[in-house]
């Protein structure tokens, strides 16, 4: 069973022959694009008919020649909506229709682009609340006071900064005023 999209895979697979081959179509710019990779394909099977050549087939019937395989592979575009493509052996790879001798077949299925990527669900945590329990001290607390010997140097410290800033004011307006003299 085939797919309208006519952008898929196909898989080729004959009867009674040995081989198979993997395909890709892509609708691009107004072409449908096929890449095809083969394996197991025998050089020839016939001195006369020594050709692998790959035709597509629409819905209606009709056959259009998409290229010789080559080495294994295949690169190819076409216009058509095809929903098969098949290889046949050929003695010549340039006919315009195939022969009888139709080795692998595949219908083209849609892209499997699996189930993607799940976004994980976001979990905020909430605080549970809890029953706190309030702890008063006990015994008779000390209240700092501003006596003892860290407050004498506290103060003498204070002292000591403020007449280095009075000295360094005094030095700053001599200095100024020994400049201006001088101009």
């Amino acid at each position: 069973k085939g797919v309208q999209a006519n952008e898929g895979v196909i898989n080729l697979r004959g009867t009674g022959t040995g081989g198979a081959c993997y395909a890709s179509s892509v609708f691009i710019d107004g072409t449908y694009k096929i890449l095809m990779t083969c394996r197991e394909l025998k050089i020839a099977l016939s001195p006369e008919k020594n050709r692998y050549v790959a035709w597509v087939e629409d819905d209606a019937g009709k056959q259009k020649r998409l290229g010789e395989i080559a080495n294994g592979k295949m690169s190819s575009m076409t216009d058509i909506k095809f929903v098969r493509i098949f290889v046949t052996v050929e003695s010549d790879g340039y006919g315009n229709t195939p022969s009888a001798d139709v080795l692998l077949t595949g219908f083209v299925e849609p892209i499997n682009f699996g189930p993607g990527i799940v976004s994980p669900s976001i979990i905020t945590p909430t605080p549970t609340p809890t029953r706190a329990d309030v702890v008063v001290p006990t015994g008779v607390a000390q209240a700092q006071g501003s006596s003892g010997l860290g407050s004498a140097l506290g103060t003498i410290f204070k002292i000591a900064l403020l007449g280095f800033g009075v000295l360094l004011l005094v030095v700053g307006v001599f200095s100024f005023l020994s400049r201006k003299r001088s101009l």
